[in-house]
């Protein structure tokens, strides 16, 4: 579950769509819904995950202007790059 919740972090980071609210809304989900099937499998990298990104979504509107989704994917991709260090 870990690996398919950054697989799908990554593919939203390479290829963003223009409206990033669902993603937002899914992503968030996953980390309340997957939380113990993902810490089982990454703890550390699991926790890094879960400490920031919710916010992060939380942030995110619909039709938010191109800067604004700019600004979610660099906070993103922070959180991404550290719980990928994690991964052991």
């Amino acid at each position: 579950m870990f690996e398919k919740i950054m697989n799908y972090i990554k593919d939203f980071l390479e290829n963003t769509p223009n409206d990033i609210y669902e993603f937002s809304i899914i992503l968030e989900d996953a980390l309340v819904d997957d939380y113990d099937e993902m810490h089982n499998e990454q703890p550390r990298a699991t926790e890094i995950l879960a400490d920031e990104t919710p916010d992060i979504c939380a942030s995110a509107e619909p039709g938010m202007k191109p800067e604004e989704i700019e600004d979610f994917k660099r906070k993103l991709k922070i959180e991404y790059d550290r719980a990928m260090k994690a991964v052991v």
